[in-house]
Order: structure tokens, then C-alpha cells, then sequence
């Protein structure tokens, strides 16, 4: 058989290939029923699927459940009579093996392997045992590293070594080396696996190219017409050779050049739960004709990551940037504080309120609490974190003309692409949250690293995808994602499960006024100040998995490979949790062990705010002698959604009721509360910009606005919130006319 020129290893495209792979499985279920199989005997399907799925499962290296046994190496050996050649005695020969022989046998192989990733080495070990040539020790070799290790097959020799022709095999390790390379060279250039190869050679040898190269400009990428590696081109092309030879001596400055980090690091927690098959769908979608690009932009991004890491242990707490509340008019000073808030997406705003002030609204909450019953909150046994909402010093802090006018300002950073955007960061709006008054000691309140606003949501079109909010990384271009364009996220669904503790409200940013004295370490915040790499990884680690999930080169880009075939996990991402998590275990480049970093000291009256992608954690032990008081208080813009959730909120503070986000068992709220306040409190406490905040007196029409965009809002959002007095459908007819 002659192969079509485009179909050699030197010359496959991805889109090929990935043709090619696809129709293996058919192909392999054609030839079962053509064989078909004796009533003691597994079918071929079934042999299939062990070799390609139950024995990686169990034995590969990163994971493997237990050591090989004799039953299991004549399972493979049975699979690889049925599925090339048949040999009569084989069979009869492996079996002879005493299986704790050849258990010991293969575990000193793999040892070996594990150790210097020496094929050659391991083989030889192998190849001990009666009836296993190296054809054979490859196969078992493969199912313990399915990324790297090719079966010496009749048909991937020929595609790979013979330009697809039928030709002599030796079966010697000479040969089975000049296998390996090829196999290696072309699993790197396409980002695929070796046993990938291995059936993209069996489908073309066995079945031809029939449709392989037809229609294929439909499916293949750019970066697929052309043969191009998918790692870097400085990157070299033997990954063995080159993670085998890298320095372990943590203080070498060449090592620190060639971007390892060389240090001992290991992948200690078990994978997460496969998702449903979909998600592998969502996945292999999302980066359909950009998976090149993808790949390379994952490798910078893990050299920009290890570098910034470095920085950020460096500077510690400092690198939080922070500006006062007398300077937010000051231009130089604003200049510097937005730049370093863009970049880090964590910030605070010193002394926004008096400090007497912010303690007087504490001390306001207590005596609430004092006067009336017993409020729900956790830990159960002792409430530091209340359900409450509607108490004198919450209502007065939000209703406050010093913090939104800090609202406004930092919700100046975000923009809108789109100019006809129905967003207005010029009119800030009330979002009822509870309070936190935590006791020294305590550890029930303890948050790992995570970021809130929705898990899996991220990956799905329904979701972040239905206005292309990351659209820029899962292209590979993750330098242009910029994290503060408003028109990508008004159009979000954060919460496609109705999963706990989702927000309703758009939030510019997460956000607590202190009212209490926090140093680090005393129930405060951590965040990693790095906002948009950690977006960027997030969101193209599942996409990625390791070779060796331990080692002093764990983390060098070598190790990690583009799957062209996605599974549906997801790390730290579970359908109706509501929120991300992410650890050193499922994010290991981020180095949240040291890029985790706490907010630095602050004090009554410090306003605290953070990005929705931010990653922030809370000190899982409150280790200083003070309560850790603070009052949650986000930074949301005027929109639509907004609007409507505004006006839901508005009847439950005028009912008692908790805030809408929180409603849960037809519980009563505060409807019977002594001193709970009414209208009246928020016009004392805030005027008629407090009012508006709350919903409760309609937004100015006249001169309110700075654009026809926000003016259309304006009325928007006055005829969802007093539909007596705004006829909305009326103003937009008449303007449609």
C-alpha cells in the first residue's frame, strides 16, 4: 500500500490525525464481529478495552493501583495476538512464567524506568521472562506510561520507520529505539500521545486512508496545514533526555535561566472525579483548531508564572496596593493605585470611614443582637458569621456617601468594549450581605484558596461563555484577556445549578469594610496578587496533565502535555458548588504556598476589595487576642440584572426578610426585630444617594448620566424598580417607533 504523501509522520496534520483516531474505535469494533471469539474467550472489543483503558487505568505510573501479575501480562499478550499477528506458541510460553516472578520482574522494570526513563534499560529487565521479546515488553511498558511509551507493532513500524510500506522487522531493541524516536517526534510535534500514534498506524496500515486527507481543511487548524511543533521551538525534542539532565541543585543559575524550579515537588492528592462525559465534549470544543497555540501559550505562561511567583514571595504582604481615602482625587496618586490594582486585583482603601464610626456600627450590631432572638449563623454552637442583614450598622454602612463614593471609584477601573452596554459604574447599588464578628481561636471559618461566582460555569458556553469571557485563552492569546471589560461579564450565567451561596448581582468587586483592628494571621484575608495568570492557568490546567506526578522536574514544561483526546475532569470544579477551588495539589504552577500572600494590617474603616476571579482564601486559624469584625460589602454597578434582584432585595428590607440570596426555609428574618431600621435610617444615613442605592427613590433621568447607553439604563432600571410611575415598556415602544 502506498500512502498519500500528506498522511507520512513528517507531513500529518493534527486535523488528520485526529480524523484518523476517531475512527479507530469503529474499526476495532469491525474486526471483533469479523473474528468473533470462542464462549471461554474475551471478544477483541473487549481486549481493547483493556489495553487502552482498564490496564492504564491501574498501572500508569502516576497512579498506579498495584504491580502487574501474570494473568494480567497474558490478558495483553492475548490482546496482542488477536490484534496483529498470531503466534501459536506464545501463549504457552508466557504462561509458563511463575507468576511471583514476573511480578518482581516488572516492578524492578518499572522502578527503573521510574528512576531514569530509560526505555532501553527497562526492556532489557522485561525481556527476562520466558516468552517476552521486546515487541512484548514494550506493550507492558506502554500501559504503565501511555504518554511516551509506543507498542512495538507490525503496523507503527511501518508507518513510522517505512514510510508506511510493509517491510522485514527484526523485533530487535535497536529497532524498537528507532520506533521510540520516531513515535516521540511526531507525539510532540501534534501534542498527542503515543498511544495515539499507535492507533492513528493501525488504522492507516489496516484500513487505508479513505477519508483521511478528504475535507480535511474543514477540520484542521491553521497550525495544522503545516507540520509545527506543538512545544515552543526552543524547547528540545527529546523530553527523556531533557528532564533527566536537569540540574537538582536549587541554587543553580543555569537552572534558574532554563525556567525549573528545582525543587522536590509531588502531586499528593488523588485526581478529582471525572465530570460527565460532556464536559470532555465542552473541553475538546473550546480549543477545537487552536490546540498549537493553545500548547504554546500554556508553556509561556508557566515561565511568566514561575517568574511572578518569585516576586510576589519576595514582597510579601507589600505587593497589595493600597491608597487612601483622602487621595482617590488626587490624579498621580490614582494613577499609580489603579495600574497596580489592574494588575493585582486585590486592594484597600485606607480609612474610608472614621475608625470611631466603623466600631460604632458594631457595637450598634451587638446591642441588635442583644435586644432580639437568637440569629442563625456558623458555626451553629457559637454564630460568628450571622445571618443577618437588616441591623443598624449594616444598613447605615451601605447606605454611607463616603463608601460608595469608594465604590464608584474603584469601579472606574472596570470598562465596557462595548459602548451600547447596558452598565453603569457611575451609579453604585446596594447588596445585602451579612456580617463576620470572629472570636480568637476559632477554625470553623476557615475558606481554602478558591474564587467564587460559579465552578464548571467557566468552561461552559451557557455560562462564561455566552459573551466570550475568556474566549482569548482558550484561543491561546491569554497576553490580550483583559479581566476588566464590564460587556463580557453583564451577560454571564454564574450559576447554571442553583448551587449554594451564588450571587445574583453583578460585583465589580468582592469586597469588606474592617470593623475592628486585623493584623495577618487574626482571621483576615490571603489573596494571590496575580489576577490575570491565575485566570489564564485556571482555565487551561485541565487541558493539561503531567507525565510523572513527582520529581525534582515536576513542574518544568517537559512534564506536561496537551491532550488532543480531553478527558471531563475538571480540577476543583463540581457542578452546583457555586465555587472554584484550587490547591497546590490540582494547581501546583500557581505555588499558592507562597503566592498566597495575607492583606496587610488594617484597621476600623479600611475597605477591602478583590476582583470576582480573584483567588483569596481566609486564615484557617484566627491566632490573634481581638475579635476579627468585618462587614461584607461588595462594590456592584447598575445593570438590568441588577435592577431586578435590586428590587426583590428592596421588599425584603422593607418585610424583615433575609436578603434574596439567602433565603432558605421560609425562615422569618428579622420581621419582629426591635430597632430594626426603615426608610427613614438609610435617607439619615446616606440621603437620597443611599436611598437610590437601596431602590428606594428612582435614579435621576435628567442629569444622572454620560451617555445614551447609561441614560437608557437609567430608565430601565426606574421602571423595574417603580413600574407605577415609569411605564418601561411604553418609553421603549415609543422609542422602537
Amino acid at each position: 500500500m502506498m500512502l498519500d504523501h500528506s498522511l507520512l509522520p513528517k507531513n500529518i496534520s493534527l486535523g488528520q490525525f485526529r480524523k484518523l483516531l476517531g475512527r479507530y474505535p469503529s474499526f476495532i469494533e469491525s474486526i471483533s464481529l469479523t473474528k468473533g471469539a470462542k464462549p471461554d474467550q474475551k471478544t477483541l472489543l473487549e481486549l481493547d478495552r483493556f489495553r487502552y483503558h482498564d490496564a492504564i487505568t491501574t498501572y500508569r505510573l502516576e497512579e498506579s493501583k498495584r504491580s502487574m501479575t501474570l494473568d494480567d501480562v497474558k490478558t495483553l499478550v492475548d490482546w496482542k495476538l488477536r490484534h496483529g499477528k498470531f503466534r501459536p506458541t506464545l501463549m504457552k510460553l508466557v504462561s509458563s512464567n511463575d507468576d511471583a516472578f514476573v511480578e518482581s520482574t516488572i516492578r524492578e522494570a518499572i522502578d527503573e524506568y521510574r528512576t531514569s526513563l530509560d526505555t532501553s534499560k527497562a526492556l532489557s529487565t522485561v525481556t527476562k521472562l520466558k516468552g517476552i521479546g521486546p515487541a512484548t515488553a514494550s506493550l507492558l511498558l506502554s500501559v504503565h506510561d501511555p504518554h511516551s511509551v509506543i507498542f512495538f507493532s507490525d503496523e507503527a513500524f511501518y508507518w513510522l520507520c517505512c514510510n508506511g510500506q510493509k517491510s522485514p522487522i527484526k523485533y530487535n531493541v535497536k529497532e524498537y529505539q528507532e520506533l521510540s524516536t520516531a513515535g516521540q517526534e511526531l507525539a510532540k510535534r501534534l501534542g498527542v500521545d503515543a498511544v495515539d500514534v499507535e492507533k492513528v498506524a493501525y488504522v492507516l496500515i489496516n484500513e487505508g486512508a479513505s477519508d483521511a486527507t478528504s475535507g480535511d481543511a474543514e477540520t484542521a487548524s491553521p497550525s495544522d496545514v503545516k507540520p509545527a511543533q506543538v512545544d515552543s521551538s526552543k524547547k528540545p525534542a527529546k523530553r527523556k533526555s531533557n528532564i533527566n539532565n536537569i540540574s537538582n541543585d536549587a541554587t543553580d543559575r543555569q537552572t534558574e535561566k532554563q525556567g525549573v524550579m528545582a525543587v522536590d515537588l509531588s502531586l499528593p492528592d488523588p485526581d478529582p472525579i471525572p465530570l460527565p462525559e460532556r464536559f470532555a465534549k465542552i473541553k475538546r470544543k473550546l480549543i477545537a483548531g487552536n490546540e498549537k497555540a493553545v500548547a504554546d501559550s500554556f508553556y509561556r505562561l508557566l515561565s511568566r508564572l514561575r517568574k511572578e511567583a518569585e516576586r510576589i514571595e519576595a514582597a510579601g504582604s507589600d505587593i497589595i496596593p493600597s491608597i487612601d481615602y483622602l487621595d482617590i482625587h488626587d490624579p498621580a496618586k490614582v494613577a499609580i493605585f489603579r495600574d497596580a490594582l489592574k494588575e493585582r486585583g486585590v486592594a484597600i482603601v485606607r480609612r474610608v470611614v472614621p475608625s470611631n464610626v466603623a466600631v460604632s456600627w458594631k457595637e450598634e450590631t451587638q446591642e441588635y443582637l442583644r435586644h432580639n432572638p437568637p440569629v442563625k449563623g456558623v458555626p451553629q454552637h457559637d454564630p460568628q458569621l450571622y445571618e443577618l442583614f437588616w441591623s443598624p450598622g449594616q444598613v447605615r454602612a451601605r447606605a454611607d456617601s463616603r463608601l460608595l463614593e469608594v465604590q464608584r471609584f474603584v469601579m472606574r477601573v472596570w470598562y465596557s468594549s462595548n459602548e451600547e452596554a447596558l452598565v453603569s459604574s457611575n451609579h453604585a447599588v446596594a447588596y445585602a450581605d451579612r456580617i463576620r464578628m470572629r472570636k480568637p481561636g476559632d477554625t470553623s471559618l476557615a475558606y481554602r484558596p478558591h474564587i467564587d461566582n460559579g465552578s464548571v460555569e467557566r468552561w461552559e458556553s451557557d455560562g462564561y461563555g455566552r459573551a466570550g469571557a475568556y474566549t482569548k485563552i482558550f484561543q491561546g492569546r491569554w497576553e490580550e484577556y483583559d479581566p476588566w471589560d464590564s460587556d463580557t461579564r453583564i451577560r454571564v450565567t454564574s450559576d447554571l445549578y442553583n448551587g449554594a451561596g451564588a450571587c445574583s448581582m453583578f460585583r465589580m468587586f468582592q469586597g469588606w469594610l474592617s470593623l475592628s483592628s486585623i493584623p495577618p494571621g487574626s482571621g483576615s484575608l490571603l489573596a494571590c496578587p496575580m489576577l490575570q495568570l491565575t485566570t489564564a492557568y485556571l482555565l487551561l490546567r485541565p487541558f493539561f496533565c503531567p507525565r510523572f506526578k513527582s520529581g525534582p522536574n515536576f513542574l518544568h514544561e517537559d512534564n506536561w502535555n496537551l491532550h488532543v483526546a480531553q478527558n471531563s475532569i475538571i480540577q476543583g470544579a463540581v457542578p452546583g458548588s457555586g465555587i472554584q477551588e484550587l490547591s497546590d495539589a490540582l494547581h501546583p504552577h500557581l505555588r499558592l504556598n507562597k503566592t498566597m500572600v495575607p492583606i496587610p494590617h488594617v484597621e476600623p474603616g479600611d475597605y477591602v476589595l478583590w476582583h470576582p476571579d480573584a483567588v483569596h482564601a481566609v486564615d484557617a486559624v484566627h491566632a490573634g487576642v481581638t475579635d476579627s469584625s468585618v462587614l461584607y460589602v461588595p462594590a456592584c454597578p447598575l445593570t438590568q440584572t441588577n435592577a431586578l434582584y435590586l428590587a426583590r432585595q428592596r421588599k425584603a428590607f422593607l418585610l424583615g426578610d433575609p436578603a434574596p440570596d439567602f433565603e432558605s426555609g421560609g425562615r422569618r428574618g428579622e420581621r419582629e426585630y426591635l430597632g430594626r431600621p426603615g426608610v427613614q435610617d438609610v435617607n439619615d444615613a446616606g440621603g437620597e444617594e443611599g436611598l437610590r442605592s437601596m431602590g428606594l427613590l428612582p435614579w435621576d433621568e435628567k442629569s444622572g448620566y454620560a451617555d445614551k447607553a447609561e441614560a437608557e439604563l437609567l430608565r430601565l432600571a426606574n421602571g423595574i424598580l417603580f413600574p407605577d410611575r415609569y411605564d418601561m415598556m411604553a418609553k421603549r415602544g415609543a422609542k422602537r417607533l
